[in-house]
């Protein structure tokens, strides 16, 4: 299973050649999922999105099929949500490579910071025991 890193960025869907907002939720080197205000059904699989790669200063636009499509209602009047997992079907290949590339990075920096943290705690749990 691919790696997936939670985000926080806004993402444009354009289907049927109307554009709407979301909020990009989840990155992996093969797709994306992605949480909007529920407005209707969708009609077909085919999407294309356009969405910021964090850190990179990089728009990336990209077609996908969508995979799973999922409403739910929280809690009492607030707006329903759609989450939606994207594959990710056709990209330029640089912006595919940026993904991957961002993905791995990201996923190295939070293990080498966990390891950082757990080693901290063992430092500082043995000068108190003994």
């Amino acid at each position: 299973m691919d790696p997936r890193i939670a985000v926080e960025t806004l993402c444009s869907e354009v289907i049927d050649d109307r554009e709407h907002y979301g909020m990009l939720v989840e990155l992996s080197p093969n797709g994306v999922r992605l949480e909007r205000p529920l407005h209707g059904r969708r009609e077909g699989s085919i999407v294309q999105l356009e969405f910021e790669l964090p850190d990179a200063d990089e728009i990336i636009w990209a077609k996908g099929e969508v995979c799973f499509d999922r409403y739910r209602r929280p809690l009492e009047g607030a707006n329903a949500v759609r989450t939606t997992g994207v594959r990710l079907v056709a990209a330029a290949s640089r912006h595919l490579r940026m993904l991957r590339d961002w993905v791995a990075a990201t996923v190295e920096a939070r293990r080498r910071a966990l390891e950082n943290d757990i080693a901290g705690h063992l430092a500082f749990a043995s000068h108190w025991n003994g």
